[in-house]
C-alpha cells in the first residue's frame, strides 16, 4: 500500500490519475472472472467499478484530483481483496467468511463516497446517452412548457404543452447514487418503495423511486417493474408522468421520473385531510380540472396509445399532481395490453386497489377498458365526497355502494365534501351534478352499460365549462 501511495503521489495530472485508476478497474474486472471464493461479491464489485471505467479517461477538471486519488487507493484495496478470492481454501473460507463479507461492504461504501465527490462521472455518462437520443439544445433542458390556464374561455381547459420527445435511458447504480446525493433526500416511503429527490447535470430535478425488492414481494415487484418499464418507455402524454430513466442493476430496481410531474403529491394526499391547504382541497374547479386531466390520459391509453393499454390500477393514489396542479397518471405496474375481445380478456390474477376494483372484473377475472372506467368512477366519487374508497378493513364498505344510490336519488348535496369554500354556486352545483351523474354511470354493474372514457372526458369538459361560465367576469 505504501508503494501505491507513492505512485499516486507521483502522478501530476488528472489525466495520469485517471489512466492509473482505469487500469485498476481493468485489473479488478479481470481478477473477478477467476475468483474461487465470494464469487457473487466479486462479480458485483467488478460490475460496479466497470460502470465508471471508460468515463475516467474523459476527466479533465483539476478539481477532481483529490477524490480521484482517494478512489485509486480504494480500488487498489478492492483489487487486493478480489485477488485473495482467487486462492481457494476451505479452512480460510470457514474462518474468515464474515470478515470478507464486511470488507466487501466497506469497500463498496468507500467507492460510493468517492463517486459522490466526482459528479462529473455521472454528468458525462448522462450527457453522452441523452445526447444520443436528443441532440444538444442550448435553449432547452428537456423541460416541457408548463401548462397554462385559458382565462375566461368557455371550457377553461388546460392548454396542452408542446410535446417534448426524448427517450428514457438506463442509469447505473453509481449514477443514481450521485444524482440523489447518496440517497439523502427522502420524499416519501411506504411498504413497497422509497422515493428520493435528485438532480441531473443540466438542472432537471427528478424523483427516484426505489422498489423494495425483498421477501415474498420480490417476484411480484419484478413483474410490476417490467410492466411499468415496458409501458412508460413508449408512452407520451401531457397527463401521464414522464419516465426519465430506470436502473436494473443487480438487485436494484429503480425508476427516475421528472420531479415536476410529482411535486404536489397524489390526489389522495389532498383528500385525506392532512392539515394543509391546496387548490384541490379548497376549490371545486381544481378538482374537476384534475379529473379532466386524468380522464384524458386514460382515454389516451384506451384509444390512441400504440399499443393500447388497460391501466388496471386507477385510483386517487395513482394520479399525481404536478407543479401546476395538473393531473399526471402513474402507477403502471399492473398495466396490460388490450386484446380485441368482446367480453374482456382473461387475466391470471386480479390487480387493483381495494374499493376501486370493478366487481365484474373481480368475479370473472376478465378485464377490459370498462374496468378502468369503473375505477375512475370511484375516483370521481372521492373528489365529490372527500371520503375514502372503502373503510372497515375486515368487512369493507365501499364508497361506490354508499354514495351511488344517494346520487341516483338526486340527493347529491347530502354527500358533498364541505371543505371547498364558499358553498357551491348554482352554476357549480349544476357542474357537480353532471360529474356525479357521470360517476354513477361509470359504476353500473354491467361493463357494456358504462360510458367509454371519451364520453367521460366530454362530460367533464362540459362540467368545467359550467363552472367557468358561473365565475365573475373580469373587467379591464
Amino acid at each position: 500500500m505504501a508503494a501505491t501511495t507513492a505512485s499516486l503521489a507521483g502522478l501530476a495530472t488528472v489525466a495520469q490519475l485517471a489512466l492509473y485508476v482505469h487500469g485498476l478497474v481493468t485489473k479488478i474486472t479481470g481478477a473477478a472472472e477467476t475468483a474461487r471464493q465470494n464469487k457473487l461479491e466479486c462479480k458485483n464489485l467488478a460490475s460496479r467499478v466497470s460502470v465508471i471505467g471508460d468515463l475516467l479517461l474523459q476527466l479533465q477538471d483539476p478539481a477532481v484530483a483529490q477524490p480521484l486519488a482517494g478512489l485509486g487507493h480504494t480500488l487498489q484495496e478492492a483489487h487486493d481483496l478480489v485477488v485473495a478470492c482467487q486462492r481457494w481454501s476451505a479452512r480460510r473460507k470457514f474462518l474468515y467468511a464474515d470478515d470478507q463479507a464486511e470488507r466487501f461492504r466497506e469497500v463498496n461504501r468507500r467507492i460510493d463516497s468517492h463517486l459522490i465527490l466526482i459528479p462529473l462521472l455521472s454528468h458525462i455518462s448522462i450527457t453522452r446517452r441523452l445526447d444520443q437520443v436528443c441532440p444538444p439544445n442550448p435553449t432547452s433542458v428537456l423541460l416541457p412548457v408548463a401548462p397554462t390556464m385559458v382565462v375566461g374561455s368557455a371550457s377553461a381547459q388546460l392548454q396542452e404543452p408542446a410535446m417534448v420527445q426524448y427517450a428514457a435511458v438506463e442509469f447505473a447504480s453509481a449514477e443514481i447514487t450521485v444524482l440523489t446525493g447518496n440517497f439523502g433526500h427522502v420524499l416519501s416511503e411506504d411498504g413497497s418503495a422509497t422515493v428520493y429527490k435528485g438532480r441531473l447535470h443540466h438542472g432537471l430535478e427528478v424523483a427516484v423511486k426505489s422498489l423494495k425488492n425483498h421477501g415474498q414481494q420480490r417476484h411480484e415487484q419484478e413483474g410490476a417493474f417490467v410492466a411499468e418499464l415496458e409501458t412508460l418507455c413508449h408512452l407520451r402524454h401531457d397527463h401521464v408522468v414522464r419516465l426519465v430513466g430506470w436502473c436494473a442493476e443487480d438487485d436494484d430496481r429503480m425508476f427516475v421520473y421528472q420531479y415536476q410531474h410529482t411535486s404536489n403529491g397524489t390526489l389522495r394526499d389532498h383528500l385525506q385531510g392532512g392539515g394543509f391547504a391546496s387548490p384541490v382541497t379548497s376549490s371545486w374547479k381544481a378538482r374537476v380540472m384534475a379529473l379532466l386531466g386524468a380522464s384524458r390520459a386514460i382515454d389516451h391509453l384506451h384509444r390512441v396509445a400504440t399499443p393500447r393499454i388497460i391501466h388496471r390500477n386507477v385510483s386517487s393514489s395513482s394520479i399525481l399532481l404536478d407543479e401546476s396542479w395538473a393531473a399526471r397518471v402513474s402507477g403502471f405496474g399492473a398495466a396490460v395490453l388490450q386484446e380485441p375481445t368482446a367480453d374482456g380478456q382473461l387475466v391470471g390474477e386480479v390487480a387493483g386497489t381495494l374499493g376501486y376494483i370493478d366487481p365484474e372484473y373481480h368475479r370473472t377475472r376478465r378485464v377490459s377498458p370498462a374496468s378502468d372506467v369503473y375505477s375512475f368512477g370511484v375516483v370521481m366519487l372521492e373528489l365529490l365526497t372527500g371520503r375514502p374508497p372503502s373503510w372497515e378493513s375486515k368487512d369493507p364498505n365501499t364508497l361506490a355502494g354508499f354514495a351511488a344510490p344517494i346520487i341516483e336519488r338526486g340527493d347529491l348535496g347530502s354527500v358533498l365534501d364541505r371543505r371547498p369554500s364558499p358553498a357551491p354556486t348554482p352554476g357549480q352545483m349544476e357542474a357537480l351534478k353532471l360529474v356525479a351523474y357521470t360517476a354513477a354511470r361509470c359504476l353500473w354493474p354491467q361493463p357494456q352499460d358504462r360510458p367509454a372514457m371519451s364520453n367521460v372526458v366530454t362530460n367533464l369538459e362540459a362540467a368545467l365549462g359550467l363552472i367557468d361560465s358561473d365565475e365573475p367576469k373580469q373587467s379591464y
